[in-house]
């Protein structure tokens, strides 16, 4: 991407670095609306993007809205992952945590119907900021980056390895899973445009 030319008020805009790596997003930079603002600046953000995995949250009764939320201990990369990916992430060691905040996470609660939801009803693209292992749980930090209808992701369950039936999917049950998947570029490849404006 070039220089941005436009040097209109950017300050409710946060402008977030994406490091390429192997199997990860090539374009290097991505303008964002704003999470947090500096008066009169712009809030700059960098970190590295793992492309090659990606978490999948589904809460029930939490809200995403305090910017963290609560996982079930028990439904915790537990169920809806492959044996591999649970042995390498479920003891959340801090070389584990580490890597679960390089990849892309998909934020969603469960779905309003079975296998379906609402048409207003938005997931949230983001990613890990904190994960605290608690006696009520596992507490996850996390920022928000996209909005994606919820409804797209059911209709696109199998591209992103979410297992279920049109009937019932893993959006409709609290857990935690990771996928062994580029969720970015499943998600662009189904016409969901996120990390950049259409």
């Amino acid at each position: 991407m070039g220089n941005i030319e436009n040097h209109a008020n950017v300050a409710n805009q946060t402008i977030i670095n994406i490091q390429s790596m192997s199997g990860n997003i090539g374009s290097p930079y991505f303008v964002m609306p704003s999470q947090a603002s500096i008066k009169g600046g712009v809030v700059a953000t960098s970190f590295t993007l793992n492309t090659n995995y990606y978490n999948l949250f589904v809460i029930g009764d939490e809200s995403f809205s305090d910017g963290h939320f609560i996982v079930p201990k028990d439904r915790a990369l537990t169920e809806s992952i492959t044996p591999e990916n649970k042995e390498q992430f479920s003891a959340l060691s801090d070389e584990a945590i580490s890597l679960i905040k390089t990849f892309p996470s998909l934020f969603a609660s469960e779905n309003h119907h079975c296998g379906k939801t609402d048409d207003d009803h938005n997931a949230i693209l983001g990613l890990v900021s904190e994960v605290r292992i608690q006696d009520n749980g596992i507490k996850i930090h996390f920022q928000p980056l996209w909005p994606i209808p919820q409804q797209r992701i059911n209709e696109i369950a199998s591209q992103l390895a979410i297992q279920g039936a049109s009937s019932f999917n893993e959006l409709n049950r609290t857990h935690w899973a990771i996928k062994r998947l580029n969720l970015i570029e499943e998600l662009k490849a189904a016409g969901i445009s996120v990390l950049a404006p259409t």
